[in-house]
């Protein structure tokens, strides 16, 4: 069977109760993302962009935007002048699922 990759799935929105993936499925997904994504001390899946400059953070910012709505899955930006900061989770179980490193793969296919 092939595996479907990341950025050829949708988000499936949450509905609490269900468990957080496990140490060894967020590492796999880690790894599969394969761009510098990381999990900080909270747990959550995060990346910083560098960009040219402030214009360019915020341009890159609003196109995150628009895949998050289309996915109905919303991560945390920080913008400042040449960096975009981009922080994941699901909101609903503290915790991390597929549908975030999803998101995580479509925000890479932006760049």
């Amino acid at each position: 069977m092939e595996q479907v990759c990341l950025v050829n799935k949708s988000c499936i929105p949450c509905q609490g109760g269900m468990p957080s993936l496990d140490q060894v499925a967020v590492d796999k997904l880690v790894t599969e993302l394969n761009s510098g994504w990381q999990i900080n001390e909270l747990g959550h899946l995060c990346k910083q962009y560098l960009l040219d400059n402030f214009m360019d953070s915020m341009v890159f910012a609003n196109k995150i935007a628009e895949v998050s709505e289309k996915e109905a899955h919303h991560p945390n930006l920080t913008i400042a002048w040449g960096k975009c900061d981009v922080e994941i989770w699901t909101h609903k179980i503290n915790g991390l699922t597929e549908s975030d490193f999803i998101l995580a793969a479509k925000i890479e296919a932006i760049k």
